[in-house]
């Protein structure tokens, strides 16, 4: 499963290169606007503290709408630009709640952890241990939260409850996909960030939620399957036909495919 997930996030990424790019571009320019130019033009601490508070909020309900879009991609389905007015006001109220919860994330990382590293005291590193790992885990959950509310719709209570039952459920899997995500983000220095970057994480989300819900449909309909024994092969079918047989040398050589 692990095999396809990578092809198909990597297909659906390649396909829909300037979709990504242009999503991507926004992310840039709210980071530029809302964080260099206050910078750059010397603004007082608080203000820049302020501005970084709002960027914060503001990319994390503009990641929230591009995993709408991304859905729709890994969903074999298309996304225009024109898609986007629609996908912001449907994942505003998600987004405001990641947004603050990324805040927290900010706060422990600029102030609780060093913090907490810069005392010599043992309740000091083990309260800092405690909260980087918290951190870690709640990374784990949330890089579901999006996805599974671009699919499902409903309440944001609804997402994130579905969040916690997919990481419980599937602990290495969760591992893999933040390791990938990570991956993904970095391996896009290389392209300022156009590609396959924030939006190419938020695909990776879409796509391992559209694939892993497989296994829910599966088990829903044979109550007496195994869990530990997944039919893959047989449940991946359509998907590897939607994606067909694609190669290296054929993505970028198609004439000799």
């Amino acid at each position: 499963m692990i095999g396809f997930f990578i092809k198909k996030a990597f297909f659906d990424g390649w396909d829909n290169l300037y979709l990504l790019a242009g999503l991507n571009g926004v992310f840039l320019v709210l980071f530029l606007l809302f964080f260099v130019v206050p910078i750059a033009l010397g603004a007082p601490t608080w203000l820049i503290v302020g501005f970084v508070a709002l960027v914060i909020v503001v990319l994390s309900i503009w990641d929230v709408t591009v995993t709408d879009a991304m859905y729709a991609i890994a969903d074999s389905k298309s996304f225009h630009f024109g898609d986007l007015k629609a996908a912001l006001f449907r994942s505003l109220k998600v987004g405001l709640i990641m947004g603050g919860i990324n805040l927290l994330f900010g706060v422990a990382l600029a102030v609780a952890l060093p913090f907490y590293l810069g005392q010599n005291a043992t309740w000091a590193v083990f309260a800092g241990g405690v909260l980087f790992w918290a951190m870690i885990l709640a990374m784990l959950i949330l890089q579901y939260v999006p996805a599974i509310f671009a699919r499902d719709g409903g309440t944001p209570r609804q997402a994130f409850k579905a969040a916690l039952y997919l990481f419980i459920d599937n602990p290495g899997f969760s591992i893999f996909l933040l390791l990938w995500r990570i991956l993904t983000f970095v391996i896009s220095a290389l392209t300022m960030l156009l590609a396959p970057g924030p939006a190419g994480t938020a695909l990776a989300s879409a796509v391992a939620v559209r694939l892993r819900m497989k296994k829910y449909r599966y088990l829903k309909e044979n109550p007496g399957a195994d869990r530990r024994h997944i039919p893959w092969d047989e449940l991946l079918q359509e998907e590897k036909e939607l994606v067909g047989k694609r190669t290296l040398k054929g993505m970028i050589f198609p004439w000799k495919d």
